[in-house]
């Protein structure tokens, strides 16, 4: 089936009206499956046969309302293999869970994860590793940010093979919104992360000259707007009402989001007011996997384990989430046993693939047939659904602190499609006469609660006039950093900067360049954006204790912003400079050290230099000891290429 025949309501409401029409687009990047819809709305109300949900990927790929957020740098064994998606060699390395590997950054405690993982697959360094890999290494040294990306062209491509009934001239003039969802805690990094990868695969105004906004919603938000408008306008439930409560759950494969909402207004649009502190945690439905795997390497043991998955922790190499070939067939069987899990099934049977087929270990497996008992498969859903009804009855007591209470639970996601999962909300939510709803499947090919989230982003992005606090995704059209002495690194910085700090004796590299916002980096129209670097400003007690530091822009549209000031410094623009004068502060105040060399004493001033950009402006500032030492104000910066670009 080809996409231009499948969405031809699209083009042809397009194509009546170009100058009332638009074209909004919502991306729904998840950890497990990605979503993608669009409408060409002819007024600012969302109608829900206007909705059009991308079904058909290309060649190997089933039709499917989502498309699984895999993707492989294995060189394909079938020329028709995508190798991405559902399309994937037998054979194949696959990155998997990604989007989870955007959010480690602000949490120190999955970045260690990440960095044990590092050193614990240096194992893989081994030259006899590089000779079974025959020239193709079964790893990539892309970062997270960079694997979305290259994922996500593969949607674009896609996507935009299905506007080719545009043509030039009505794409360069239609208004079009693009509309990205995140999780409820989701990080100004992952934020960042995620934007920069959707512009870079080609959701941009290059692609779309008449691009108007890209907006955030969250998840739970979007998946609230369409369940609601769903039940309401496809079953003809009424059952909101002025003033009443409701939690929201999007149930996916990474993160689980809850949040409760207050109906403030019910015509002509639907107007939810969020009442209660968004809540999430990472008890999704790949976790149920990872519980899996870790039992199955108990039951199996290392050895046969590492058959299966020598990618496991302290066998790969990076700290990127694989799959080979074998781990991908006993994960592919498990999930399908794990969709119709339920309180009324029996113990589950499933062949492992070769070279285990055969494998025999009393009670637990018989010619290669694994066999889990309904408790084990209990004790792999409960850590998940445990945190899932904690979620919820944590929005319920918010919600009730605020002297309401909750009559209805909206459940979403593909987790949320679970029967285990259900029966276990509805035994927790009885007691309270509470009601779980969730949207039903409005024809064969479509799953509305699986693409509630996505299909409630579309319908933001139409109705973003009648909302009253949409966020827009802003771009810096700039560069800005400043230049400090570093200590110096062979590894990064050239010999030619290299010398002695007199004072101190450290070695240092002169002049280094440190961009503390990007161009391209997020700025969100409804939170400041801040970044910070530390620096040190070592002194002898006869000087005085004052310094510039100039603030530079690099003002090339481009991101090959030099590094090194020496080289770099035509290409810049002093546009403001910070004058900071300790010499009010008691010198005993400061942290005192010794040359080693001279004997002399020294002291030093430990300052973070942050920039907080909002809108169109800058301002920088020096902070010591939690203190402003001094700030300064840039001009308004050129303003944002598009106001969400």
């Amino acid at each position: 089936m080809s996409p231009k025949v499948s969405y031809q309501n699209a083009s042809q409401d397009v194509g009546s009206s170009v100058g009332s029409s638009r074209l909004v687009i919502a991306v729904d990047y998840g950890t497990t499956f990605t979503g993608v819809a669009f409408a060409a709305p002819r007024s600012d109300y969302a109608s829900l046969d206007d909705l059009e949900v991308v079904e058909d990927w290309g060649p190997q790929m089933k039709l499917s309302s989502k498309i699984p957020s895999v993707y492989s740098y294995s060189p394909s064994s079938n020329p028709l293999d995508q190798q991405w998606g559902a399309s994937i060699s037998e054979d194949a390395v696959t990155m998997v869970n990604t989007k989870m590997e955007l959010d480690v950054q602000d949490n120190k405690v999955d970045e260690l994860e990440l960095i044990l993982q590092v050193l614990e697959g240096t194992c893989n360094l081994d030259f006899e590793n590089v000779k079974k890999s025959r020239g193709y290494p079964e790893y990539t040294w892309k970062d997270p940010e960079e694997i979305v990306t290259d994922y996500l062209t593969k949607v674009f491509q896609y996507l935009n093979d299905s506007f080719e009934f545009l043509g030039t001239h009505l794409r360069s003039k239609i208004a079009v919104d693009i509309v990205i969802t995140v999780p409820v805690k989701w990080s100004y990094r992952a934020k960042n992360s995620t934007l920069r990868a959707i512009k870079k695969a080609g959701f941009n105004e290059q692609t779309f000259p008449n691009l108007t906004d890209i907006i955030m919603v969250t998840e739970p938000e979007a998946a609230a707007i369409y369940t609601a408008r769903h039940l309401k306008e496809d079953k003809k439930t009424e059952f909101l009402k002025l003033g009443e409560c409701f939690v929201l759950c999007d149930a996916g494969g990474g993160t689980v989001d809850c949040v409760s909402y207050k109906v403030t207004q019910l015509e002509p649009t639907l107007e939810l007011e969020e009442i209660t502190i968004a809540t999430s945690a990472k008890c999704g439905s790949s976790y149920i996997d990872q519980n899996f795997k870790r039992w199955l390497n108990r039951i199996v043991g290392d050895r046969h384990y590492r058959i299966l998955d020598p990618r496991s922790a302290g066998q790969q190499i990076g700290a990127h989430t694989m799959e080979g070939r074998y781990m991908r067939q006993v994960v592919k069987r498990f999930d399908e046993k794990k969709r119709l899990f339920s309180n009324k099934a029996n113990e589950i049977h499933f062949d492992l693939p070769n070279p285990l087929n055969a494998l025999n270990i009393a009670g637990r497996i018989t010619q290669g047939n694994l066999k889990i008992t309904h408790d084990e498969m209990k004790q792999m859903f409960d850590p998940c659904i445990d945190r899932v009804v904690e979620l919820i009855q944590g929005q319920i007591q918010q919600v009730e602190r605020t002297k309401n209470r909750v009559k209805n639970v909206f459940l979403v996601g593909g987790f949320g499609e679970s029967p285990y999962l259900q029966e276990e909300l509805k035994k927790s939510l009885t007691l309270r006469k509470i009601v779980m709803r969730r949207p039903d499947k409005q024809k064969a090919s479509d799953n509305a609660r699986w693409t509630a989230v996505v299909q409630g982003a579309v319908i933001y992005g139409i109705e973003k006039s009648q909302h009253k606090n949409v966020t827009f995704m802003q771009t810096s059209p700039r560069s800005y950093g400043i230049v400090l002495n570093e200590m110096y690194s062979v590894h990064k910085y050239s010999r030619a900067d290299k010398y002695t700090d007199a004072v101190t004796n450290n070695v240092m590299a002169h002049k280094q360049i440190t961009y503390l916002i990007k161009r391209g980096d997020l700025v969100l129209s409804d939170e400041k954006r801040e970044s910070d670097k530390e620096f040190m400003f070592p002194f002898s007690d006869t000087d005085d204790r004052k310094f510039k530091l100039p603030i530079y822009e690099y003002p090339d549209d481009d991101d090959d912003a030099p590094e090194r000031f020496e080289t770099g410094q035509n290409e810049l623009v002093q546009v403001a400079v910070l004058n900071c004068d300790l010499s009010a502060i008691p010198i005993n105040d400061f942290d005192r050290f010794q040359n080693p060399t001279s004997k002399r004493p020294y002291y030093v001033a430990y300052l973070v230099c942050r920039i907080i950009m909002s809108g169109t402006s800058i301002e920088v500032e020096i902070h010591w000891n939690k203190r402003i030492i001094c700030s300064t104000k840039i001009r308004d910066i050129e303003s944002m290429s598009i106001r969400g670009a």
